[in-house]
This record gives C-alpha cells, structure tokens and sequence, in this order.
C-alpha cells in the first residue's frame, strides 16, 4: 500500500470512528436510512453513506479545480 493509500484510509478510519461514536450521534440521527451527505477538502471528497445505522465512509480523490470552477459552484446556493 503506497504512503498517499495508508493516508486516505487513515482519513476514512477517523471520520468513521467519529460518525459513529458518541460526538457524531447527532449527525447520524438527522440522516435517513440510504442518504448520504458529501465533505469536499482541498484533496480529497469524503463521501459519508449510512447504512445499518452507521457510517459508511468512502475516501474520493477530488478533481483540481481551474479558474472560477469553485465560485460558479458557490453561486449555485442560494
């Protein structure tokens, strides 16, 4: 396993051990059963899914962003 595959599974790991402990309860119980929410870093994405209850995280490498890609994706919220 290669140092940047050890790192995202290290990623994975912790923000399962704290969705699924007592700090992450909150979050879990506002999500339905097969919902899933997405975190964006600099990165990665981090793709939360729950299923049985808990968290299900999968580590996605982001794709570089160029230009003004983030501010037309911000101007989307509203």
């Amino acid at each position: 396993m290669s140092s940047r595959e050890q790192e995202i599974a290290k990623i994975a790991k912790m923000y399962s051990k704290y969705l699924n402990g007592p700090l992450g309860r909150g979050v879990m119980d506002h999500l339905k059963e097969g919902e899933s929410f997405t975190i964006r870093s600099q990165d990665e994405m981090v793709e939360i899914i729950k299923r049985g209850g808990k968290a299900v995280v999968k580590v996605l490498e982001s794709p570089t962003t160029e230009g003004n890609g983030d501010t037309d994706r911000l101007s989307n919220l509203h």
